[in-house]
This record gives C-alpha cells, sequence and structure tokens, in this order.
C-alpha cells in the first residue's frame, strides 16, 4: 500500500518575488514556484561536494525554508569541493563555516543550521519538514531514516558520491506531478496540455530485494559494474553497522565488500562475474573519497529534483539513478515499483 504525502502547501508570490524569479515563473509556473517558496527542506548528513551543488541550486530557485544539519568539523580536504567555505576556517563546524555564503545566494531562503547529528533520528525535529535530503552517509543510516520519514508521511532523497561514481535513490511516497504533454490538434498543429500524473515510490529497505532474475544476459552486460558495485557497499554497509546510534559514513573493507558482494548477487538472481575482484579493489579504494567534477554532476541532478519534488512539476527519479563517472553516464533503475 502506498503511503501519500500531506498535499503540498503554497505561499503567494510578492511583486518582488515575481520580479526575482521571472525566468523560473516563465519556466514551471506560478504554482510550481509558489510551493517551492512554501517548502521546508531539510540537507543533513555531510555537507561535502554533492550537498554543496544540491544546495546551491535549490537556494537559487527560491526554497522556502531550507536547514543545513551536519556534526562535523571542517577539514581541509572538504575546501577542494566545498566552494561555501575558506582554508582558515578548518575546524570550525562545516555547516555554521559555509552557511553565511549559502546565505549570500538568495537571502530570501530562510536558511538555519543545526549541529547536533542526532536530531536526524529524531521524530519531532523531522516532522518540521516537507522533505528530508541525506548527503554521504552509509545505507544503515538512510535506512533508519528512511523508516521515521515513512511513518511521519515525509518524502526523502538520499545521494553519496563514491569516489569517481555516485548514486541517488528517492522516496517520494505516492507522488503527484504535472508534465507538459504535446497534444496533436490538427496536421502540423500541437498543443501544450499540462498532464497530471502520480507515481507510487517503496522505501529503500524494499527497493533493496529487487530481483534481477528475468534480465537477460546481454541486459547484464549493459548494466555496467557501478550498479552491482553501490549494491554490495549497501550490503557490506549493513552488516558492519546493522542498527545505527547516530548518522554514520561508515566505510567496509576489501574482504568485506568482497563477502557482501558474493552473498548478495546469487540472492539478487545475477552472477558473482557482473562484478569482477578488479571493481570490488577499486569501489573499497575509492568509496570515502570525492572527485569534484562527479559532485557537481550528482549534485545538480539532485538539486534539480529537488525542486522538481516540492513544486510536483516534471517527473523526478524513480527510484535509484547510478552514476558511472569513467564515462559520465548515469541510469535510472526502479526498484521493488
Amino acid at each position: 500500500m502506498s503511503v501519500s504525502a500531506p498535499a503540498p502547501r503554497e505561499k503567494a508570490i510578492t511583486e518582488d518575488e515575481a520580479k526575482l524569479y521571472d525566468r523560473q515563473l516563465r519556466l514551471w509556473g506560478a504554482a510550481a514556484q509558489a510551493r517551492m517558496l512554501a517548502a521546508r527542506v531539510l540537507v543533513a548528513g555531510r555537507f561535502r561536494g554533492l550537498a554543496v551543488d544540491a544546495v546551491k541550486n535549490v537556494v537559487l530557485a527560491g526554497i522556502g525554508s531550507l536547514t543545513l544539519l551536519d556534526g562535523d568539523d571542517l577539514a581541509e580536504e572538504d575546501v577542494g569541493s566545498n566552494y561555501f567555505a575558506r582554508e582558515d576556517e578548518v575546524g570550525q563546524k562545516r555547516v555554521e563555516a559555509s552557511a553565511p555564503r549559502v546565505q549570500a545566494l538568495n537571502p530570501r531562503v530562510n536558511l538555519s543550521t543545526e549541529t547536533d547529528a542526532a536530531l536526524l533520528f529524531s521524530e519531532d525535529f523531522l516532522a518540521g519538514f516537507d522533505l528530508v535530503v541525506l548527503t554521504d552517509v552509509d545505507a544503515p543510516t538512510v535506512l533508519r531514516v528512511n523508516d521515521l520519514t515513512r511513518k511521519l508521511g515525509k518524502k526523502l532523497f538520499a545521494a553519496a558520491s563514491v569516489g569517481l561514481d555516485g548514486w541517488m535513490f528517492a522516496d517520494l511516497l505516492s507522488h503527484e506531478f504535472i508534465v507538459d504533454k504535446h497534444v496533436s490538434r490538427a496536421p502540423g498543429e500541437t498543443t501544450v496540455v499540462p498532464t497530471k500524473q502520480t507515481l507510487a515510490y517503496v522505501p529503500l529497505s524494499l527497493a533493496l530485494e529487487h530481483s534481477f532474475a528475468s534480465m537477460k544476459k546481454r541486459e547484464l552486460k549493459r548494466t555496467g559494474t557501478v550498479l552491482w558495485g553501490v549494491l554490495a557497499l549497501f550490503a557490506a554497509q549493513r552488516q558492519a553497522n546493522p542498527a545505527p546510534i547516530a548518522p554514520t559514513a561508515s566505510t567496509v573493507t576489501e574482504d568485506e565488500l568482497a563477502q557482501a558482494a558474493k552473498k548478495l548477487l546469487p540472492a539478487l538472481g545475477v552472477s558473482e562475474d557482473v562484478l569482477p575482484q578488479d571493481e570490488i579493489t577499486r569501489l573499497a579504494t575509492l568509496q570515502s573519497a570525492e572527485f569534484p567534477p562527479s559532485c557537481a554532476i550528482l549534485g545538480g541532478l539532485l538539486g534539480q529534483d529537488i525542486l522538481n519534488a516540492v513544486g510536483g512539476k516534471e517527473e523526478p527519479v524513480r527510484n535509484l539513478f547510478v552514476f558511472e563517472g569513467e564515462t559520465g553516464q548515469g541510469r535510472v533503475w526502479a526498484l521493488g515499483v
């Protein structure tokens, strides 16, 4: 049974806002912009390169209220992918160091920061948002938060960079949106008709039970290795950290990843050889690394899908997007739906 989110709220657009967001109003319409201006979004986890690019896009677009949650301090290596922070701010909380420059992008956004990471597991805290976005945390953390967002009727995105590669997952409950369809009225004449559609999403726990047994060998060959590597990484993280008591980004060893893949892949209905040992080694080595160009791509896609989700315009990802940095290609997988 699908879970429906509350009807999206809308905020009346002032004359000044109409001037500021004129280009966007022409692109996706007044109703979508009004919903964005009323939206309350939480971006939580690790405020690194991926989150930085997503936040930039939603702030410039005019999200109503944005809270950044990260309990970690800014490290030297963060500065290379976080253009909101400076080297002399190393040691300060990541979100507190970044917030003034985020705010400067669009002073109209109601921006706040939180540094108590445990708030991410608080129902009372999460209840204050329309959309929860997790960045660069491990699968057990996503699973636990997803249980809470489902219980509260809140929508969720999660995404992470994995070296050159990365992934994004969406659980938008029962999501209603508008797409513009081109309808032929007469020979050589078409009309744009706004059309309402609804899609049902599933939690990550169900998506990870998806079977690929029906896929043909030639289809499996075209998937590449990153999908299987990401799913194996999720499985290894769940084995290493089955019941997180705080938001984490746990790392696993190469052996733990190999053992997880050996157990997981046959259970998904695919052969172990879809994920060669050299790919397991590469993934284990780079699992915590950031590659700024990949972060920019993933963050841009995440930011756009956040706007799609809160604005109700165009179809967001359904429900797992996997990005392969070496080829610059990505693919959406509808798992468990």
